[in-house]
């Protein structure tokens, strides 16, 4: 790596050489890792994943497929967008999954390559390696989320950022792209103007070098059109913006400082989401702690050998602070755990971690260095070895709890039919009946967000499915019927 410079001495036109595809300033590096990664998506494991509640919503609007579930107010649509050109065509879980895992490799390659010119590219390309090996970075990247979105957006940002202000990138070029990232991380959430970009944004704000009007533009121009979707979204489907506001003051949880650092930590392996009914183990995985243990220490590392090089020195600073910004919000305003929440920072930490997996290996004292090359290669290989198993039992306890499409069945074959509403999201969206989103009680959904309000609608007594409610009109025959239930189907219907 040596001083990990920007730019050096040109060499003299004449007699240059050319550059060498697998050379170490070369796309190759990235390219390979990006299609590796596609592969590792586009297995049957990751692919058969069945829909989760949160992506029903998000394709709700743009899918072909007639539901009645709502988008929450709190969200954004831009993951709808996103998968729009699969979900207006087909129902097709597995083209769903194919198209996520295309873009999501292509939008980790794009990403990457916003810091070229800030890290030679065989650095980026073992940085983009780390990160593209996580659990949590393969499961999120298959599936209709806007947490790996917001990763890459931030990641590109960052390094975009600092391309602007070191005027390493034209202006024509890096404004637009700094504009776009901005966008995206606004569309997946809007919260994310704070979530994420606050640091960017402060750093243009503070720190006299970076304080260029355009570079504030351009992000103000994205976050603008983001918010733009957001409110036209609000007249659209919640009666405007300030009705959509107080719908979203309803979500939980309640805004807050909730001492969650320990939740966040020992749920880093997983699962997908862990509540405080969601029967969570106390610590997942805590075998691979000591690899957790590992990735820490080396991007200290890397922070540590940036700090002292000029050249690295401001994008070493920018993305540890934002990396750890983003973690401790959630640490402290989020009180359940949710891995994919901290994608953002375990993108910005996977450049520190190359940078001190390269200053250990090339930079080090001369006797260290052979040690440093081998304990290198065994964090990267155990880390993409555990994770894989992690991921593998991740997916299938995805798939064994995701029994939304034959919670639907079964009440279908009671009945439940449109016009119909259901308090649970994911079998309302198969079903084709109407939802309530989290935070909103069943009878204030029925009265405020269903054109026949609550005289309308009557309950179905489902005796043992307590859990779950189901509301039909007054005049359903079904709504007259006596129903008794195998233990089976009880339980089916209870999950």
């Amino acid at each position: 790596m040596h001083d990990l410079k920007v730019s050096g001495q040109q060499a003299p036109l004449t007699g240059q050489p050319k550059r060498k595809l697998t050379g170490p300033d070369s796309l190759f590096w990235l390219a390979l890792v990006s299609v590796a990664f596609l592969v590792a998506e586009l297995t049957p494991a990751l692919l058969r994943m069945p829909l989760g509640p949160d992506e029903m919503t998000y394709i709700a609007r743009t899918s072909v497929h007639a539901s009645g579930v709502s988008l929450p107010p709190v969200h954004g649509q831009g993951m709808g967008l996103l998968a729009a050109p699969v979900t207006l065509l087909t129902t097709s879980l597995t083209a769903i999954r194919v198209w996520m895992s295309v873009l999501s490799a292509i939008g980790l390659f794009l990403a990457v390559l916003c810091w070229r010119g800030l890290r030679p590219l065989w650095v980026l390309a073992i940085a983009e390696l780390v990160l593209a090996s996580l659990a949590i970075t393969q499961n999120s990247g298959v599936q209709v989320y806007p947490d790996w979105w917001g990763a890459l957006g931030l990641l590109a940002l960052t390094g975009l950022l600092l391309q602007a202000v070191s005027g390493t990138m034209r202006p024509r070029f890096v404004l637009p792209l700094i504009g776009l990232a901005s966008l995206v991380m606004v569309l997946m959430r809007p919260e994310n103007v704070i979530f994420l970009m606050g640091p960017a944004i402060v750093a243009c704000i503070v720190v006299p070098a970076w304080r260029k009007l355009s570079v504030l533009i351009a992000m103000a121009v994205g976050v603008a059109l983001g918010c733009l979707e957001w409110v036209v979204g609000a007249y659209l489907w919640f009666g405007g913006p300030i009705q959509r506001l107080q719908y979203a003051q309803q979500e939980p949880p309640a805004l807050h400082l909730y001492m969650a650092l320990g939740t966040q930590l020992r749920y880093l392996n997983g699962s997908w989401y862990c509540g405080q009914t969601s029967g969570c183990v106390s610590w997942a995985h805590p075998l691979e702690t000591p690899w957790w243990l590992a990735f820490l220490a080396i991007a200290i590392l890397g922070l540590w050998a940036g700090w002292h090089r000029s050249a690295m020195k401001a994008s070493s600073v920018l993305a540890g602070v934002t990396a750890l910004w983003v973690f401790l919000l959630y640490a402290f305003l989020v009180p359940f755990g949710a891995p994919r929440y901290l994608l953002p920072t375990l993108a910005l930490m996977a450049i520190l971690v190359a940078d001190g997996i390269v200053w250990a290996v090339t930079e080090s004292r001369e006797e260290w260095r052979q040690p440093a090359t081998v304990l290198a290669c065994l964090f990267v290989l155990g880390g993409i070895v555990s994770q894989r198993v992690i991921l593998q039992g991740e997916a299938a306890d995805q798939t064994k709890s995701r029994v939304y499409s034959e919670q639907a069945a079964e009440l279908e074959k009671l009945g439940v039919h449109p016009p119909c509403v259901i308090d649970n999201t994911s079998p309302a969206y198969y079903i084709g009946c109407q939802a309530q989103w989290t935070g909103m009680k069943s009878e204030v959904f029925l009265a405020t967000r269903t054109p026949e309000g609550l005289k309308y609608w009557r309950r179905l007594q489902l005796p043992g499915l307590k859990p779950l409610e189901v509301f039909l009109p007054a005049t359903s025959p079904v709504l007259k019927k006596h129903f008794q239930f195998s233990p089976s189907v009880v339980k089916l219907l209870q999950n």
